[in-house]
């Protein structure tokens, strides 16, 4: 699930009266617009985390909390957090429905599929199935079911979002849902594991729900203090949340060895869950309680008259009808840049989306990890966002963000192949963990650059419009790679080629850029920012984009 910080950023919306608004929206501690330094990714797929800066004066604690009297900010930072538990603890229940529906069809699972290997010298394979569907394909079809109800509800909460006054109201009920979700899931057991695998379709949907809803308090954070310190803050929101999740994953797998319950996967997902409640309601009861405020509609519907079935009926029915305008006019007036990124977005989301889901199956099924394992296998993938980080702010100065981010793509496909194709033969599960390390280095690569890329194509006076509309692109073919995924290992192919096609899709979205696309100069000519200098790196870092083509 992408956050969209810097379109959200940029983005036009209502205007915020209010005491701080002048003194923040003159705040000149950058050189550079914010839309054209290295935004920060916010979600449970993942990208590094970048540095706090300014604030006031006192200990880094206090400067990381400190949003200038911004409710807001500190608000979307304590939902941020809470969304980070929920990711962490939701793939350690994945890992526990897996095991759970393989032993139901009369699967081995885990180490004993590695010792029944070793003694016959040939791959472990189980043709049983479960209510019609083979164990290892459950997962991902959680995934696509999620998937399906975001592709066609997401755009109409947008709808609701923008011109309803019931913002704060959608994301509280999402959120308690969600949370009543993760509280029945803690009951999860050999005779419960079906309805809670319906459960976390269902937890899903409003997990990207409460994103969507949270992204909508964006442009007015970055309108209350303006865009140079907004984009200080995106940094700590995207710290925070990382940092909770490492956290999280270190507590529940030091948790399971010091009860002994390391190699109980059940157990582990029970207690994991347990925390997760616990945890999520306070975050998300204080961060939408005490700081998130009601907003008016940011839009206004035409006049109309009837009743109020037929008005919201034609709410939806004007939000749809201003998708499409949004879509016909990228694909009219914009063929050299955003058109070919927005292609690019739904196959490279669609992909990386999934790679969590189908890298539990795989990882569990095929490497032999168990929960606490992959609680751990997940936390050296957050490591290795922060050097990919990095890896990202060199390459988009020394080359352009079209061009560094096709190439994270094709570095991201290389590795899931690498990783797919090897480490089942692997004399050690924990040889994982190597290949983890660098999943998280090209996450890390590609989540900022997306970003760059996207904020510097982007159309002066579309902003608004143009960001919601790549929402809605990220989650149209959601669906897709789990849905190949589970195809594949239903006909009984091996899961390591259902990781490929998955892959492939990034893969994809490359080759679209690549073949379509025009030069990076023609990009910036095409959306009115001729004139754009980068950003990437420290605030005394900056250079010039190359006039390179994105090939």
């Amino acid at each position: 699930m992408a956050s969209l910080e810097i379109e959200a950023c940029e983005a036009e919306s209502s205007p915020i009266k209010g005491n701080d608004y002048d003194s923040f929206k003159n705040d000149e501690s950058s050189t550079l617009p914010p839309e054209l330094q290295m935004p920060d990714h916010d979600s449970s797929s993942s990208a590094g985390a970048g540095g706090s800066g300014g604030g006031r004066s006192g200990g880094c604690c206090c400067r990381m909390w400190d949003y200038q009297g911004v409710p807001e900010a500190k608000g979307y930072a304590l939902l941020a957090m809470g969304r980070g538990v929920a990711v962490m603890s939701n793939l350690v229940v994945n890992a526990a429905l897996l095991e759970l529906a393989s032993q139901a069809a009369g699967c081995l699972t885990g180490e004993e599929v590695k010792a029944i290997e070793e003694a016959t010298g040939e791959d472990y394979e189980c043709t049983n199935t479960i209510y019609g569907q083979n164990p290892l394909s459950l997962i991902s079809n959680i995934a696509v079911v999620t998937g399906l109800l975001s592709a066609f509800f997401m755009p109409i909460i947008g709808v609701v979002l923008d011109f309803t006054p019931h913002r704060k109201l959608v994301g509280i009920v999402f959120c308690i849902v969600f949370i009543c979700i993760q509280a029945c899931q803690i009951a999860i057991g050999p005779k419960t594991w079906f309805p809670m695998a319906i459960l976390q379709s269902i937890a899903g949907f409003c997990f990207s729900g409460m994103l969507m809803t949270s992204l909508a308090y964006l442009p007015e954070i970055c309108e209350i203090v303006g865009q140079s310190r907004h984009t200080q803050y995106t940094a700590r929101f995207t710290a925070k949340q990382f940092s909770v999740q490492a956290l999280f994953l270190v507590l529940v797998g030091g948790l399971s060895f010091a009860f002994g319950i390391s190699d109980d996967s059940v157990m582990t997902a029970r207690m994991s869950q347990a925390l997760n409640v616990c945890l999520v309601s306070i975050l998300f009861g204080t961060g939408w309680r005490c700081y998130m405020p009601s907003r008016p509609s940011s839009r206004e519907l035409p006049e109309s008259t009837g009743t109020t079935r037929l008005r919201c009926c034609g709410i939806i029915a004007h939000g749809i009808r201003q998708n499409l305008r949004t879509l016909k006019s990228i694909i009219r007036e914009y063929k050299k840049g955003l058109r070919w990124f927005m292609a690019a977005e739904v196959f490279a989301q669609s992909s990386v989306g999934a790679l969590t889901t189908v890298s539990v199956v795989y990882l569990s099924s095929e490497v032999g990890l168990n929960a606490t394992d992959i609680t751990f296998f997940f936390l050296v993938v957050l490591i290795g966002t922060i050097p990919g980080s990095r890896v990202s702010a060199v390459l988009a100065k020394w080359s352009n963000p079209s061009s560094c981010w096709q190439a994270s793509m094709i570095v991201l496909f290389v590795t899931m192949v690498i990783g797919a194709f090897t480490l089942g033969n692997a004399p050690n599960k924990y040889y994982s963990f190597i290949w983890g390390f660098f999943v998280g280095v090209c996450l890390g690569w590609f989540y900022p650059t997306e970003n760059l890329f996207f904020s510097c194509i982007l159309p002066k006076g579309s902003e608004a419009e143009i960001a919601g509309f790549r929402v809605i692109c990220s989650m149209i073919l959601s669906w897709l790679p789990p849905l190949i995924f589970s195809i594949l290992v239903s006909n009984g192919v091996e899961a390591k080629w259902g990781m490929t096609f998955m892959a492939s899709f990034v893969l994809v979205a490359a080759l679209l850029l690549r073949l379509g696309a025009g030069s990076w100069e023609e990009m910036l000519a095409e959306s009115g920012r001729s004139d754009l200098t980068t950003h990437v790196g420290d605030s005394d870092e900056s250079s010039h984009l190359h006039g390179r083509k994105s090939t």
